[in-house]
């Protein structure tokens, strides 16, 4: 078999383990847990500091047309604070069980490719 058949049999595996640790039962709640508890704060405050940010600016702006400008704009900036937020607060560090999921079944994948 080919060297990069192993790869894509690894990469597939690692990803079907990744996809099986946010299953249904007990280890796939904490792993999900683990990512949406850190998430949702990280949200939270994205979503404040950004809406704070969005008023100052209004509050700052010149004329009512710029403040209607940035009011229409303003949902779409404060979600993208939400989204950045919530990405923030996982960091690389809530993904190294993921990486460590992944790399296991790449290994088992890339492994079972060469019989």
């Amino acid at each position: 078999m080919s060297t990069w058949s192993r790869i894509e049999s690894g990469i597939k595996q690692g990803l079907k383990d990744v996809a099986a640790s946010y299953g249904i039962d007990w280890s796939g709640a904490a792993n999900t847990a683990s990512k949406v508890g850190p998430a949702t704060v990280g949200a939270r405050n994205g979503w404040r500091e950004t809406e704070a940010e969005v008023k100052t600016k209004i509050s700052q702006a010149e004329t009512r047309l710029a403040a209607g400008r940035i009011e229409k704009a303003a949902t779409q900036t404060i979600i993208k604070g939400a989204a950045k937020g919530a990405i923030k607060a996982i960091g690389i560090w809530g993904f190294i069980p993921d990486i460590v999921i992944f790399a296991n079944g790449f290994r088992k994948g890339y492994s079972a490719a060469d019989n």
